[in-house]
């Protein structure tokens, strides 16, 4: 019996349909990233979508943050066979009229480990204030644009979370999808598989060394290296050693595997869970035009019960979150963007988007 092709079912994501905005690249000398610690790149691509019309005066700018060893210009290639990218599916919106025109920017906040988290830190460098004081103002600045929405995916969504609750004042609305949030479930459990890996390649700073001088081809919770890397990333982030510029603490005793609970305690300030329980921060997400937060019921990290615990301690002081779940993995990231970008738009555009 002949097969029959069902083409009619065929999405753009077979055939990418050529973009209706454009994308630029733009070289960005950071004054902030220079002489930092490690001596990373101080001079950085950022990557904008302009919409269709070309008009960028006045329209609501997405902050579009990158997860773990990610970087704004990977989001402006063309997607393999069945997929797509965040910039396209803000295209397809825009160009079938589901959401108004927007502008959307991404930073690159890449280093050696592998990610910034966003932060400040005496190890990584200042890359919180790279974002909010020199990223963000130069694309206002250069576009013309108007409030400014945070949105990304695991790394990226916990940068949207703390980077709206410390800089209420620059970002308007929020969205996280499978961001990093309840420490204790999604970094804890890998605690045992780093000791052991560590101890195994001879410390730390032998792991690095062998990483960091030859390519792997895997990522993902799979892969022993990789998440002892991860973590030794995290570390730089949440427990740098303040005394020692480019170095930082591991909240657990590679000895004994021991949680080092004074270094532990550190992480957990910088948990969005504890953040949102905190008069400071429960102050700022008041001010918030939307919070959005979403995890899928699969997430290989337990980030679904990351985003549960971030919307009750949020709602416990009285800030309206939306919250969802969605049947996927951690890495189904993409189609949650044609539920996060029209929802950040209608809060932070014009007469509501409309």
């Amino acid at each position: 019996m002949p097969i029959r092709v069902p083409t009619e079912a065929r999405r753009e994501e077979v055939f990418p349909a050529e973009l209706a905005g454009t994308i630029e690249f733009h070289r960005f000398e950071s004054q902030v990233l220079r002489d930092n610690p490690w001596g990373d790149p101080a001079v950085r691509t950022v990557t904008v979508y302009r919409p269709p019309s070309g008009r960028t005066e006045g329209a609501p700018l997405l902050l579009l943050l990158s997860g773990f060893t990610g970087a704004g210009w990977e989001h402006a290639h063309r997607p393999a066979y069945l997929r797509s990218t965040r910039i396209r599916r803000l295209d397809a919106l825009i160009r079938t009229k589901r959401v108004p025109e927007a502008v959307l920017v991404a930073p690159d906040c890449l280093t050696s480990l592998g990610g910034s988290q966003y932060l400040n830190s005496s190890a990584t460098g200042r890359y919180e204030d790279h974002v909010v004081d020199e990223v963000l103002p130069w694309a206002q600045d250069r576009y013309g644009t108007g409030a400014t929405a945070a949105l990304g995916t695991s790394s990226g969504g916990y940068g949207s979370l703390v980077l709206a609750m410390r800089h209420p004042d620059r970002i308007r609305a929020a969205a996280s999808n499978a961001g990093d949030a309840g420490f204790e479930y999604c970094y804890l459990p890998e605690f045992p598989t780093a000791v052991r890996t560590l101890r195994a390649a001879g410390g730390p700073e032998a792991h690095l060394r062998r990483m960091l001088s030859a390519p792997t081809s895997r990522f993902g919770p799979a892969n022993r290296d990789v998440q002892a890397l991860e973590l030794m990333a995290y570390a730089s982030c949440y427990s740098p050693d303040e005394s020692v510029p480019g170095t930082f603490d591991l909240p657990f005793d590679l000895e004994t595997g021991e949680l080092r609970s004074e270094v532990w305690e550190r992480w957990l300030a910088w948990d969005p869970v504890r953040m949102a329980g905190t008069d400071r921060y429960r102050d700022a997400l008041g001010r918030l035009a939307y919070l959005y937060v979403d995890g899928g019921t699969e997430d290989e990290y337990g980030l679904d019960l990351g985003a549960r615990m971030f919307a009750a301690a949020a709602r416990r002081g009285g800030i309206a979150v939306d919250h969802e779940e969605f049947v996927g993995g951690h890495a189904d990231a993409v189609p949650r963007y044609d539920v996060m970008i029209p929802r950040l738009l209608r809060a932070i555009a014009p007469d509501g988007g409309r």
